[in-house]
């Protein structure tokens, strides 16, 4: 480059450079027979805010964006197609990886990346939802539970609505990630301890500043065609003859029958001989149960799963629906004949024990009205041990 030339400078973008919203700006100046190279970092772009992640999970659930403007329009007045994909795209930008791809006949889907996001996005509208009850309702008390919990939750919220019709206290499913053993402890646990819920129900927790009133105890059940033999299926059967529908191994009942299986010494042909499937939906399991062809030989198939879980399954109570009266469910039992349990609790925090009391026998009070109808939150009867 010859002297005389004008001094001028260009902006480029190094992509190699990028990382997660990150780009590399490079500067050339051209000045008195050099060239120069300056690079700079741009700066990340802004993450996204609450109002854009409620953007992105209509996307996410209505599949395009039309819907999900039509369905976000109610709270803004108006909402165009054009304002959701430039909330997307921001979104996609700050996170540097495609989030939604094209399906022919389906719109818009998640990618794997999408699907971290979305549960992301869900947890921080949470937070944010939590937070704007804490302000407005100060005082308010949370309780936490399964979906399986709600037949006797509902009763306990009847019991202590006012009589303005406001409810006692609020009530807060917990998503599917949650209901793990571990998870279990590191969410819902957590935030009991941080206050931000008041009420947890789930298995017995021994701390001292934390207080677990038994509720009852739930017995692991099979699902078994009607015209099974006897009252019950011993463990060992389980294992040698059947092939059977199970939760995943971060759910405590799993873990139950596993180290029951393992404390037996039985036998074990092994995961992929004695497990047809492994699913925290029990409904799916049923369904599967219920409308696949019987097996002529070989290894016959089960779903088992704890008592208060396959309450609804059961003739005549919600899900019962067709193909109930086909099955009949019995305890799994022990080389003793004894059904193996677990205990469910309600826990507080110590300090609140006594001004949360009334909540705690309006559980207490729903599980004993429950348990006067023709199937138990426990089971049916205790099943006496078989003699020897």
């Amino acid at each position: 480059m010859t002297a005389g030339i004008s001094a001028h400078s260009v902006t480029i973008s190094n992509l190699t450079g990028r990382s997660r919203g990150e780009s590399t700006i490079g500067h050339f100046s051209c000045s008195a027979g050099y060239t120069k190279f300056e690079s700079v970092t741009a700066p990340r772009p802004d993450p996204p805010t609450e109002w854009e992640y409620r953007v992105f999970i209509a996307v996410a659930e209505y599949g395009s964006y039309e819907a999900a403007a039509r369905r976000l329009a109610p709270f803004r007045g108006s909402y165009s197609r054009q304002a959701v994909q430039r909330i997307i795209n921001k979104i996609q930008n700050y996170v540097g990886e495609k989030l939604l791809e094209k399906v022919i006949d389906r719109g818009l889907a998640l990618t794997v990346a999408g699907d971290r996001v979305l549960q992301e996005a869900r947890q921080v509208v949470a937070l944010y939802e939590r937070i704007e009850k804490a302000r407005t309702r100060p005082g308010a008390r949370t309780l936490a539970c399964s979906p399986h919990h709600t037949h006797f939750v509902a009763l306990a919220e009847d019991r202590l609505r006012h009589p303005d019709g406001t409810p006692g206290f609020e009530v807060e499913y917990l998503s599917q990630r949650d209901r793990g053993e571990q998870q279990f402890m590191l969410g819902p646990l957590a935030r009991l301890m941080r206050d931000e819920l008041q009420l947890i129900i789930g298995p017995p927790i021994r701390k001292d500043f934390l207080r677990s009133t038994h509720l009852y105890e739930s017995r692991l059940e099979a699902m078994v065609d009607r015209d099974y033999p006897a009252d019950r299926l011993p463990l060992a059967s389980l294992v040698a003859d059947f092939t059977a529908y199970l939760q995943p191994r971060d759910v405590r009942a799993r873990r139950l029958l596993e180290d029951a299986i393992m404390a037996a010494g039985i036998t074990d042909p092994g995961p992929a001989v004695r497990v047809a499937m492994e699913t925290y939906e029990t409904a799916t399991s049923v369904m599967r149960l219920r409308t696949e062809d019987p097996r002529a030989g070989g290894r016959r198939r089960v779903v088992v799963v704890p008592s208060d879980v396959a309450l609804a399954y059961k003739a005549g109570m919600e899900f019962g629906g067709r193909g109930a009266d086909r099955f009949t469910w019995v305890p799994v039992v022990d080389s003793a004949g004894a059904p193996l349990r677990q205990e469910t609790c309600v826990t507080v925090r110590a300090a609140d024990a006594t001004a949360l009391r009334p909540v705690v026998d309006a559980l207490r009070a729903g599980v004993d009205a429950l348990n006067q109808g023709p199937h138990r939150l426990s089971g049916a009867a205790p099943v006496p041990a078989q003699r020897t």
